[in-house]
């Protein structure tokens, strides 16, 4: 064997001219351009093997066979392999120009044939075709092909024509990208329009398999798609099988995630399986699988389990054909999460003695599937939802689409959603059992991955115990509970709302009185924004939790109409003791400390509080809170941090690259609450995003709250408040150089009758300087003038009279006098009917003292006198404990419980 672009085999008289020719080329180079002189050699091999194969070929009998293999270089010449070799291997090679490489497996020697690509290049248009007969097979051979880390940047993979029986396919751990048109040279009927990574064309398969797995098929270009079907395909006791595959066309609304051409026939017959699962679907502005006008299921088995996609319409289309004798169409966990998507339309198919199951599906859309025509066989349906309900009864999914079904309660079971009839010897306890010939739990004729467990009700709670070893919470519960529960790490421990019971009438997940130490981290979220408003509400309650070098990481959107407290409990982190790595683009190399992290949160009409609690973080650039991904509050959504103490070196809440959105008439709030971040460093502030939003009548108010601060409280590139929104800062005691700090002159903007409220506030400079500025240097845009009011405001022990002298704002405020109130400037006017004295009347949709529009959480506001009878203690139980910061104000005692203390502790 030599390296580089070379063929080898049982001592052939190739490879001595093969080897003789590198010698003398690469020996005949002066030493100065021998790289270049081979780079130009590599790319000469391919065309060379070639030659040298036939010539071998020539000089062999047909039991020499010819073991070629290519390591390196580049093939930028079309070959064909076939005539007297039985086994090809690419090992690392690049192959571009648009050439057409061709396996021809006709031409192949009798005996196992073997293919297989590891880790190869495949770019500029090049396509990969595996050629088997234009007619029957001959029976004097078996194939295997194998395909692992093909990378591709414009690239096609094409199987075409009848392969032989006992063929094995397998494409794993590979990305195959195709952004253009391809020149399909190989084939006629195929367009340049098709442009799909993974070509099935005029194909065949006999007691065959192929799989794709752990593999990204991509296509971008007008009207491609991720999978291709055409010219006609048949499956006979064979399986194609797409397992933890991404399939996405970006090519616009002819493009579709996995294309049957409508003129061509996908016949399933004699115990075949095409299953599609734990497959996602990007085609946003297209089809997802589309099946054509010839679909044919007899006595096999069509799945899509664990499907999730994002679709304009249905995620699963056929426009016409059959499901036959024994044919099983399964669709299990199919999530169509496209705005007013189904999961399926099967317009002109006809269930003719087959059988459809659908369980655990979830429609955005009001109709979860649609078009089928019954003449015999059953549709069996488990705890489906479609248009935010979940369907249980035969009416509700009538009007889903389905008039004619067999409903199994979600807590049931039946054989009809489990097994594969024909393969199915009895089901008993909710279990198939076996006939010969049937494999897994549901007794299909090949081995394909399981559905996803689902079901499950509620669960009782951890308690008393010490994890210390990673686990994820889900499989189908409806509750996660752990109360007096250490987590000592550093592990992770997810709570994954995905793989919760998305058909119960909530998610309650809830923690009490535990302990995070020794960087453990605790993530509760995982979902996409159109994932969240298929699932039920969730409730996320955490109380008298202690973290020491621990993080909770909230992430994801939150399902609508939610519910997070974090309440009574104590946060701390240091930059050397956490064990959180961000994971946003050039951050992933530094620490920041968090106590918590928000990445990516999306509230939906939900409410997120903390309340009675403390955060704290130390070391250098440390943030108490951090920001992945945005923060974002839509859908009359509320954020409250309400008495509050965060104390950190540096920051409070510190955003990577990322913004905060308040939209759609929600809510944040900061109030009643310390914050101390004294930093002396320029530019360092305690609250820190790339854009903050506020639009669509929405409230920013930071009210009755302290801040002991360094540079800023705020610090943005730019500040936008439009759509009739307020931005209020009210009662507060400031203790910086400024309060809102924008980078840029003309970027902080007030459009749409939008307000600025600056009340009863007490400034003075803080750790960073000896001036205090309400903002930085700063002019309206030309074509905006803002409302700003300002009243009873003292700037270093004085009455503010000039706002723009004294505090620094770059445009003309309404100065009111003390008690001389307007609805405008202490009311959200929108939401206001009227004033009474400095009393805001709320109008319908107006909330709480100032009629904000949305609801105020209950048990907000200062905290009231302690209670002389209430003796409580709170205990910390288990960990270990190197040092105990000054208690908490209010705090009536310590305790602790099965407590390691590693250090002297001073209290």
């Amino acid at each position: 064997m030599i390296d580089g672009a070379s063929a080898t085999h049982h001592e052939s008289p190739a490879d001595t001219c093969l080897g003789r020719w590198m010698r003398s080329s690469v020996g005949a180079c002066p030493r100065s351009r021998h790289r270049v002189r081979r780079r130009a050699i590599a790319a000469v091999r391919a065309a060379l093997l070639v030659a040298l194969v036939l010539v071998a070929a020539a000089w062999m009998s047909a039991v020499h066979a010819v073991v070629l293999r290519l390591r390196g270089g580049t093939v930028d010449r079309a070959i064909t392999v076939g005539r007297a070799v039985d086994t090809a291997l690419m090992d690392g090679v690049y192959i571009t120009n648009g050439v057409a490489v061709v396996f021809d497996v006709a031409a192949m020697l009798p005996g196992a044939l073997r293919i297989e690509l590891r880790n190869c290049v495949c770019d500029g248009g090049a396509q990969i075709y595996v050629r088997g007969y234009s007619g029957e097979p001959t029976s004097d051979r078996s194939l295997e092909v194998s395909v692992s880390g093909l990378s591709s940047g414009y690239c096609s993979l094409v199987f075409v024509h009848n392969l032989p029986a006992h063929t094995n396919v397998t494409v794993r751990d590979s990305t195959i990208v195709t952004p253009g048109p391809m020149h399909y040279s190989q084939l006629s009927g195929l367009t340049d329009a098709v442009a799909s990574p993974l070509v099935l064309h005029a194909t065949s398969l006999l007691q065959s398999q192929l799989r794709v797995s752990n593999t990204v098929l991509r296509s971008s270009h007008v009207g491609g798609s991720a999978v291709y079907v055409g010219g006609g395909v048949e499956l006979l006791s064979s399986a194609v099988v797409l397992d933890g595959v991404l399939l996405e066309a970006s090519g616009g609304p002819t493009a579709s995630a996995m294309r049957v051409a409508s003129s061509s026939r996908l016949s399933l017959r004699s115990h075949s399986v095409f299953s599609v699962t734990n497959v996602s679907v990007v085609s946003s502005s297209g089809g997802g699988v589309v099946l054509g006008e010839r679909l044919a299921v007899f006595e096999s088995v069509l799945r899509f389990v664990g499907v999730e996609g994002s679709v304009e319409s249905s995620l699963v289309r056929c426009d016409g054909g059959t499901l036959g004798a024994g044919g099983w169409l399964d669709m299990h966990d199919v999530w169509a999460v496209g705005e007013a998507s189904s999961v399926a339309s099967l317009s002109g198919v006809t269930l003719s003695g087959g059988t459809v199951s659908i369980a655990r599906c979830a429609a955005a859309g009001a109709t979860l599937v649609s078009g089928l025509t019954i003449t015999s066989g059953v549709v069996s349906v488990q705890c489906n939802r479609a248009g935010g309900r979940v369907l249980q009864s035969s009416g509700g999914y009538r009007m889903a689409g389905l008039p004619s079904v067999s409903v199994v309660p979600c807590d049931g079971c039946a054989a009809a959603l489990a097994c594969f009839d024909a393969l199915t010897a009895s089901f008993t306890n909710c279990v198939c059992s076996c006939r010969a010939g049937g494999v897994g739990e549901a007794c299909l004729p090949f081995d394909v991955p399981p559905a996803r467990a689902g079901g499950g009700g509620s669960e009782g709670c951890v308690s008393g115990v010490t994890l210390t070893e990673s686990v994820t919470i889900g499989g189908g519960r409806a509750t996660a509970c752990f109360d007096s529960v250490v987590f000592s790490g550093p592990i992770i421990v997810t709570v994954e709302l995905r793989l919760m019971d998305a058909f119960a009438d909530a998610l309650n997940v809830t923690l009490r009185h535990c302990v995070l130490a020794g960087g453990a981290q605790l993530r509760i979220g995982g979902l996409s924004e159109s994932t969240a408003r298929l699932m039920p509400h969730a409730f996320v309650n955490m109380t008298n939790v202690t973290s020491l070098e621990g993080t909770i990481v909230l992430h994801g959107a939150m399902p609508l109409h939610s519910r997070f407290l974090l309440a009574n409990s104590t946060l701390r982190a240091t930059v050397g003791g956490s064990q959180y790595v961000p994971t946003t683009r050039g951050h992933e190399g530094f620490r920041y400390g968090p106590a918590l992290v928000l990445d990516g949160v999306r509230l939906l009409s939900t409410r997120f509080v903390m309340t009675r609690s403390t955060l704290v973080c130390g070391g250098e650039l440390c943030a108490a809170i951090l920001v992945e991904r945005g923060l974002g509050a839509s859908l009359s959504s509320v954020f409250y941090m309400d008495n509050c103490v965060i104390r950190s070196r540096t920051h409070v809440m510190y955003a990577l690259a990322s913004y905060l959105r308040v939209g759609g008439g929600s809510v944040f709030s900061i109030q009643n609450s310390l914050w101390s971040a004294p930093s002396t460093e320029y530019g360092k502030g305690a609250c820190v995003f790339k854009d903050v939003v506020v639009d669509g009548g929405s409230v920013l108010q930071i009210v009755s709250s302290t801040f002991r601060l360094g540079f800023a409280m705020l610090m943005a590139a730019t500040l936008t408040v439009t759509g009739g929104s307020w931005l209020v800062h009210r009662n507060n005691g400031f203790r910086t150089a400024y309060v809102v700090y924008v980078t840029a002159h003309y970027s902080m903007v007030f459009r749409d009758q939008s307000v600025w409220s600056i009340l009863d506030n007490k400034f003075t400079y803080g750790s960073y300087s000896t001036f205090t500025c309400m903002t930085s240097k700063w002019l309206p845009p030309s074509d905006t003038r803002p409302t700003i009011y300002g009243m009873c405001n003292e700037a270093i022990g004085s009455p503010v009279t000039d706002y723009q002298e004294e505090l620094n704002i770059g445009t003309p405020v309404t100065v009111l006098d003390c008690g001389a109130c307007t609805v405008d400037a202490v009311c959200f006017a929108a939401r206001t009917r009227s004033i009474s004295g400095c009393e805001c009347v709320c109008a319908a949709g107006g909330y709480g003292g100032t009629c904000l529009p949305a609801a105020v959480p209950d048990g907000l506001g200062p905290l009231p006198l302690p209670d002389a009878k209430d003796t409580e203690v709170r205990c910390v139980h288990g960990g270990s404990i190197s040092s105990v910061y000054v208690p908490d104000p209010g705090v009536r005692g310590l305790c602790f419980v099965n407590v390691t203390f590693t250090a002297a502790i001073l209290l």
